[in-house]
């Protein structure tokens, strides 16, 4: 089964891919152990995209989630472009790769049953593996990035999109983050005590690695004075776009000067400590913590709704601490490692399982792979680069008024809340 939602609008149907609406897929969605919301801020047109894919590449039980956060002129285009495209890509190389090498393994739940004397741990074992997965998926990124630059009939110069996507086959989750959305795990430690753990960075131009990449590039980064504290990426001699992240789909002229395509790819292998795992655009992130987000989906009373839940209190956090400014498009999916059954109220509500069985979209899949280098970062340690926190109250990219300094430039180079926690 293939699910994918947008904005809140009801049985819109495209090509290729059915547009449905969370609460219209709320039974479908909740058997896959998947909550969904997404909801439109203050600044016109909702530019946040998700998607939810079952059976990935054709392996039954495995799942494909992933949220996308555009920008620019044109990024809610964009953002719905590559939340359809990125899923079929990735399947279609899962199973081109599988037909070219028949003896490529890259069945993450296969190679647990292939050796019973040998663990999936071994490092050597793991690292091969994870190399296979992690060069399918960093092609597949970079050839949806190409497809959308000739074939996909949007202007791209100045729009684009981020993307935190992950795969979940067994006990293997695999994460693959291209901008600054965020994936944040529910995990347990060792006095039971539910605490967050980020796996993925937010990919912000002053990151000491990206900023020496952006800076080779000749690319520029700094600050408006008006925003302080929100580093962004400019082209070499025009104080334009003001990307407020170092790697997104599209914004092709920023690809020479140090923006990339290239995803971070991340792995955890589960544990029975693990309980859900959040994928959020910087809509949430920016007025919502790792722990409030983790306490919000923890206290829900119908898992099934915990996207939702999350949503309104970020609403309600950008109107408490941002009067002034416009609340920005959030969205969210929520994956929940153990789901528990739905409740009555749910489950009276328009449609539990598939009518006779059959799926209601196209079957997908796949597992997917990268290590993070050094392991991830939980909230509170006092290592964590500060651009793992994001960025508050800002766009993505500065308003229109600044564009019209790269529109003119590309024809000049045809190169180009309320927190409601009463603790």
């Amino acid at each position: 089964m293939g699910i994918c939602c947008s904005k809140g609008e009801e049985d819109l149907e495209e090509e290729g891919f059915p547009w449905k609406h969370d609460v219209f897929f709320h039974q479908q969605l909740w058997s896959a152990g998947v909550s969904m919301h997404t909801k439109q801020g203050w600044k016109g047109a909702n530019q946040d995209a998700m998607t939810t894919c079952q059976d990935f590449a054709g392996h039954k039980g495995q799942i494909f989630c992933g949220v996308f956060d555009g920008h620019g002129p044109l990024g809610r285009e964009v953002a719905r472009h590559v939340r359809d495209a990125l899923p079929m890509k990735l399947s279609s190389s899962l199973t081109l790769k599988a037909e070219q090498d028949p003896s490529s393994n890259t069945d993450l739940d296969s190679s647990d049953k292939s050796d019973c004397t040998s663990s999936f741990s071994d490092t050597s074992d793991e690292k091969q593996l994870l190399s296979t997965w992690k060069n399918i998926f960093v092609k597949a990124f970079e050839d949806v990035d190409e497809e959308l630059r000739k074939h996909s009939g949007i202007d791209c110069i100045c729009s684009g999109t981020t993307a935190v996507t992950v795969v979940r086959q067994g006990d293997h989750l695999m994460v693959a983050n291209l901008g600054d959305s965020r994936a944040v795990l529910c995990t347990r430690d060792s006095k039971d005590h539910p605490i967050p753990v980020q796996l993925t960075t937010d990919l912000k131009p002053d990151l000491p690695s990206e900023a020496e990449r952006i800076l080779s590039c000749k690319g520029r980064v700094f600050a408006m004075d008006d925003e302080p504290d929100v580093p962004r990426l400019w082209l070499p001699d025009q104080d334009a776009p003001g990307l407020a992240m170092a790697r997104a789909f599209g914004d092709f002229c920023l690809k020479s000067h140090g923006l990339i395509c290239t995803p971070e790819v991340y792995y955890r292998k589960l544990s029975e400590k693990d309980e859900f795992l959040v994928l959020a655009t910087d809509g949430i992130w920016d007025v919502l913590s790792n722990k409030e987000v983790m306490r919000i989906v923890s206290s829900a009373t119908d898992q099934s709704k915990a996207a939702k839940q999350i949503v309104e209190r970020a609403v309600r956090a950008w109107r408490r601490k941002f009067p002034t400014s416009m609340v920005d498009d959030c969205a969210v999916v929520c994956l929940f490692l153990k789901p528990a059954a739905p409740s009555e109220e749910s489950s009276g509500t328009g449609g539990a399982a598939p009518r006779d069985g059959k799926p209601q979209a196209e079957s997908f899949t796949g597992s997917f792979r990268k290590a993070l280098r050094g392991g991830e970062a939980e909230e509170g340690t006092t290592t964590v680069w500060k651009a793992l926190e994001g960025v508050a109250r800002v766009n993505s990219v500065v308003r229109l008024p600044r564009m019209g300094a790269v529109l003119s430039w590309r024809r000049r180079s045809a190169s180009l809340e309320e927190d409601d926690d009463e603790d």
